[in-house]
């Protein structure tokens, strides 16, 4: 037997027995793909302050570099969550994941901002299928109720991606005095993680050689009654006539105006701002960052935990993004006031925990569309995240090139786009399936 020719798991799921894992390890290695996705995506913030010492970038400048990323990444976001439905998440990560890597590894011969602006350009559009596709893979790998934690899990993989980014990328340009060798080195580390993607991910747990009855059955468990996705699907109508969508679009856009932002910027404030060296820079972002990811996994897991227990899952997902969206315009708007460098690396951290909540998103694709459809929705709820992403640096660019280097109103702007998080979060009904969306199945008082 090989990887590309895995045997069928087709008997009917046994509720018996100790069930394997593989949905854990399947998880895990995404998890991992999605880390080193960070770690490509951060080399460029860190390393930007020492780029232009070779090559001269102003502030404005530096911005379009960072928002150009997002430019492709907006525009791939549709073609790449149909290509996702269509041909499955495990053909498209293995393609793209090797894409990406290469397009990373070439970066590191980058001449002048031109050179640097197409890179990100290409890496925007090999990296715009893999947050859908981890969508795509909760929806059919893992059961309704342990989905809020599935999302959270893969997502929280980008805060600590650039956290450890933050760490290696000023380890490597210390150890080889240039910055050229972190985009050579994380883009060689990208195509190694996405050929062993490749050989293990299945598209289906039943695919999967390694997945026993008893955990298919788990898999399924909320499955099992009611209709099926055989029925008719919602049409662009039904969608662009929900509240709940543009709810979950609007959310997004603030959500990623503010962690976009921070994350474009936030080295280049260690610097400027706060004058951190190489050292205090790699473990500052580590701090950041990693406050991102505890809040983030916390969120999934407490979402889970207060669902099961309440049974309410609209009331306590809104308590979790709307309360997340406004602790951290508060942090935000107290970090230009803070009176030195280490209280605002606190209120910085403390901005990153609380909007790192907002990795609950990757389950709503899940939650509100049919099993068919989820990676297009994914992919559209992506082409907020990717506006924001594309927006948001330039506007902080030229907000801090038109106030002669001061950070204050780039900051006041992350914190009203959090508000804007706040506002579409409270837009979003998360019991109540995308309007003709076909395949729920009503559990207890929820639907799936």
């Amino acid at each position: 037997m090989t990887a590309a020719q895995p045997q069928q798991n087709t008997g009917g799921p046994s509720i018996t027995g100790r069930r394997t894992s593989v949905r854990i390890r399947v998880f895990a290695l995404l998890f991992a793909l999605i880390l080193i996705n960070f770690l490509d995506r951060t080399a460029l913030t860190v390393a930007l302050p020492y780029i232009g010492e070779d090559i001269t970038i102003t502030p404005a400048v530096k911005g379009w570099i960072l928002g150009a990323f997002f430019w492709t990444y907006l525009i791939f976001q549709l073609p790449g969550g149909w290509l996702l439905d269509r041909f499955g998440p495990r053909k498209i990560i293995g393609i793209v994941g090797t894409a990406w890597g290469m397009v990373a590894l070439v970066s590191g011969f980058a001449t002048g901002a031109i050179f640097l602006l197409l890179t990100r350009l290409g890496l925007g559009a090999a990296e715009a299928p893999v947050y859908p596709a981890g969508a795509k893979i909760n929806s059919a790998w893992l059961p309704a109720k342990e989905r809020a934690r599935g999302a959270t899990i893969l997502d929280a993989a980008s805060p600590l991606g650039a956290a450890f980014g933050g760490l290696l990328i000023t380890f490597l340009i210390g150890v080889f005095g240039s910055w050229r060798w972190a985009f050579f080195s994380t883009g060689a580390l990208t195509i190694v993680a996405a050929l062993l993607c490749y050989r293990y991910l299945r598209d289906q747990p039943h695919q999967h050689p390694r997945v026993n009855d008893a955990e298919l059955a788990h898999i399924r468990s909320d499955r099992t009654t009611g209709p099926t996705d055989d029925g008719p699907l919602p049409s662009t109508r039904d969608y662009l006539t929900s509240v709940s969508f543009w709810g979950m679009m609007l959310g997004r856009l603030g959500w990623a105006f503010t962690w976009w932002g921070i994350i474009s910027w936030t080295p280049s404030y260690l610097v400027d701002a706060l004058h951190f060296d190489l050292e205090a820079l790699g473990w500052g972002t580590f701090f950041v960052y990693g406050m991102g990811f505890v809040g983030e996994i916390s969120s999934g897991f407490l979402t889970d935990h207060l669902r099961k227990r309440t049974g309410r899952l609209n009331l306590v997902t809104k308590i979790m993004l709307v309360g997340s969206g406004a602790a951290g315009a508060v942090a935000i708007f107290l970090i230009p006031l803070a009176s030195n460098g280490y209280l605002a690396l606190v209120a910085l951290g403390v901005a990153v925990f609380f909007i790192l909540f907002g990795g609950i998103y990757w389950a709503v694709p899940a939650w509100l569309a049919p099993r068919p459809q989820v990676g297009t929705v994914g992919g559209a709820m992506n082409i907020a995240s990717a506006a924001g992403g594309a927006l948001a640096p330039v506007v902080m660019g030229y907000a801090i090139a038109a106030s002669s280097g001061s950070y204050a109103g780039a900051f006041g702007f992350l914190a009203g786009a959090a508000v804007i998080y706040l506002i579409g979060s409270l837009l979003i009904n998360f019991e109540k399936p995308l309007a003709g969306a076909a395949g729920r199945v009503r559990v207890g008082s929820e639907e799936l």
